[in-house]
C-alpha cells in the first residue's frame, strides 16, 4: 500500500522523510508500543511521513488519531491531507485512503461525528483538545501522532493514549521542530527512539534563526 501511495504523491520524498516513513513503519509492526520522536525544522515535511503511517494504520483496520495545539493547525492538517488523500483515491480508485473527520470546539455537528468515531466509521481523527474530552471515544485507536508535543501536558497526552481499547496501548508518534529539554531527556532515560528530517524539499525557502 505505502509504496502505491509514494508513487501517487504529486512530489518526491527526500531520503530523509524516505528513511523516517521506514522506521516508523517497522515501529507499528512490533508487538510493543512504539515511542518515537520525529523531529524536523519547519517545511521539512513531517507531516506527510505521519500521514503515510496513518495510512497503513487505517489499511489494517485500526484508528489515528492526530493531536493538535491549535484549532488553525488542525484545520490546516486536515485540508492538506484529506486533499492529498482525496487526489490519490481519484487518480487510482482501487487504493483505499483513509476516512478522515476535523474535530475542535468549533466543529458543527459534533455529537454525530463523535457517534461515528465511537462507532469506527472514521480512521483517521485531526483535533484539537476536543480529542481529549470525556465524550470522545474511540473504536480501534491503534496509533496517536501529537504534533508540537511540547505544547501539551503529560496529563493530556497521556489521556490520548488512555483513549485505546482496554488493555492495550496505542503506538504513538510526537513530532516537533523544537525538541525542549524534557523531550531531549526522554530520549536518553525514556526509552524515546528518533527520526530526524535534516533535509528540506526542493524549493523550500531555507530556515533562518536569528538573535
Amino acid at each position: 500500500l505505502i509504496k502505491e501511495v509514494v508513487q501517487s504523491l504529486p512530489f518526491r520524498l527526500t531520503g530523509a522523510q524516505r528513511r523516517s516513513t521506514w522506521d516508523i513503519l517497522q515501529g507499528l509492526e512490533k508487538k510493543v508500543p512504539m515511542n518515537r520522536l520525529l523531529q524536523g525544522d519547519v517545511g521539512s515535511g513531517k507531516t506527510i511521513v505521519a500521514a503515510l503511517a496513518a495510512a497503513q494504520t487505517a489499511h489494517n483496520g485500526c484508528q489515528v488519531a492526530l493531536l493538535a495545539p491549535t484549532a488553525i493547525l488542525a484545520t490546516q492538517h486536515y485540508e492538506g491531507l484529506n486533499q492529498l488523500f482525496r487526489g490519490i483515491e481519484s487518480q487510482n480508485p482501487q487504493l483505499k485512503m483513509p476516512t478522515m473527520a476535523l474535530l475542535t470546539g468549533a466543529t458543527r455537528g459534533k455529537k454525530r461525528l463523535k457517534e461515528e468515531i465511537a462507532q469506527g466509521k472514521i480512521d483517521f481523527v485531526i483535533g484539537t483538545h476536543a480529542l481529549l474530552t470525556d465524550d470522545t471515544n474511540f473504536k480501534s485507536l491503534a496509533f496517536c501522532i501529537i504534533d508540537e508535543q511540547h505544547r501539551f501536558g503529560v496529563g493530556q497526552r497521556q489521556k490520548l493514549l488512555l483513549k485505546s481499547p482496554d488493555g492495550l496501548a496505542p503506538h504513538l508518534l510526537s513530532m516537533t521542530a523544537t525538541p525542549i529539554p524534557r523531550s531531549l531527556q526522554l530520549t536518553i532515560f525514556g526509552d524515546l527512539d528518533v527520526s530526524i528530517l535534516n533535509e528540506l524539499p526542493p524549493g523550500r525557502q531555507p530556515i533562518v534563526t536569528k538573535i
